[in-house]
């Protein structure tokens, strides 16, 4: 018979949340996406198309999203690393959005 380890532990069968992961995927996805057309703009002078303005509008309402999705996952009972990762990050890259979009009205 095989003898049990003394210092085994279990977790009682918690896992990471899959809203988690798909909040903190989403964040990552908005913040790249926001990166990479800011570097397009920049790379057309300041002349991008109303494309690069839909697609900013688009991560934007996927970083509020991430959030929202990030905020519910909290609730689960499961490991607290992802949804706090994805939380944190999408309220960040919300904010970043936010700010972009109010300094271009402002200006």
């Amino acid at each position: 018979m095989k003898r049990k380890k003394r210092n085994s532990y279990k977790f009682a069968g918690m896992k990471h949340s899959k809203r988690g992961k798909g909040s903190l995927a989403l964040a990552v996805l908005s913040l790249l996406a926001g990166i990479g057309m800011v570097a397009f703009s920049v790379g057309s002078q300041g002349n991008a198309t109303i494309y690069v303005g839909s697609a900013g509008l688009l991560s934007l309402c996927l970083a509020a999203v991430a959030l929202v999705a990030g905020l519910s996952s909290l609730r689960e009972e499961s490991y607290k690393l992802f949804p706090v990762l994805g939380s944190l990050c999408s309220a960040i890259v919300l904010a970043g959005w936010v700010a972009i979009y109010v300094l271009g009205f402002s200006v």
